[in-house]
């Protein structure tokens, strides 16, 4: 005789039933949350650490650029006393470059131009009388140093001497170390053999013509031997002339420089 369940025992297996699925489904939600929960602290702690690498490497780049831009104020200051001390330079050498030009142009090395005279002699062309010197009616070595004396005498600045057998050469610049010398029938200027006529030329002040035909050394030792032998003569002012540089050795062989003590 099979027995039935009482209606009342199959309502507490239903209710037994429901309390298992309803346990189950709480245990899925709180794994599923616990999950959840796991999750969004490790994403936390990764956005952190991802937080604190990008503001190390912030602060690292900003110090970077601190560095750089100290590096590049150093060196915009050393440009700067580059700068300053080319400045400086060029004017040091622009001051040396002026004293250098000066220091040739008084010493002769230069080519100068300005107002002057040319001045020209040779031999008589008189016969010599019998019984006298055939020197005194030639150009001595003594006139052409009376003529140039006379010439610094009076102001002139740069003097040259050419001669009949320096054509094509260029002429005779005379300098501090110059000299005059009569070898034979020639005279030597420098170290040029120069023959009659000769023909000097000097720069000088204005007037510079008037005041060589005026001075003492002319008047005493020159101008009577052109009236006494006839020696041809001949000198005329000019407003402009160019007088080469001189070209030669202007080394002293015995003068050095004098120290300051």
């Amino acid at each position: 005789m099979t027995r039935r369940l009482a209606p009342r025992s199959r309502s507490r297996f239903t209710r037994s039933g429901w309390a298992v699925s309803i346990a189950v489904a709480l245990g899925l939600i709180g794994f599923v949350g616990a999950g959840q929960w796991n999750s969004s602290l490790a994403r936390q702690e990764f956005i952190t650490s991802a937080q604190t690498v990008l503001v190390r490497r912030a602060e690292q780049l900003q110090r970077e650029q601190e560095q750089l831009r100290t590096e590049i104020e150093d060196a915009e200051a050393r440009v700067l006393g580059f700068q300053e001390s080319d400045a400086g330079s060029q004017t040091a050498q622009e001051r040396l470059n002026q004293e250098l030009a000066a220091a040739r142009l008084a010493t002769g090395l230069a080519t100068v131009s300005g107002p002057g005279m040319v001045l020209e002699i040779a031999d008589s062309l008189r016969e010599v009388p019998p019984g006298e010197s055939p020197t005194n009616y030639i150009v001595l070595v003594d006139d052409l140093r009376d003529i140039v004396t006379a010439l610094w005498a009076s102001g002139a600045e740069a003097i040259t001497i050419s001669g009949g057998l320096s054509e094509g050469v260029p002429a005779e610049r005379l300098v501090a170390t110059s000299s005059i010398y009569g070898v034979g029938s020639a005279i030597l200027v420098n170290i040029a053999p120069l023959s009659p006529p000769y023909r000097i030329e000097a720069i000088g002040p204005v007037g510079l013509h008037d005041r060589l035909m005026a001075h003492p050394i002319y008047i005493a030792r020159v101008a009577p031997r052109v009236e006494a032998y006839g020696l041809q003569f001949a000198s005329e002012p000019r407003d402009e002339l160019t007088i080469p540089a001189f070209v030669g050795n202007t080394r002293l062989r015995w003068g050095v420089p004098v120290g300051d003590d």
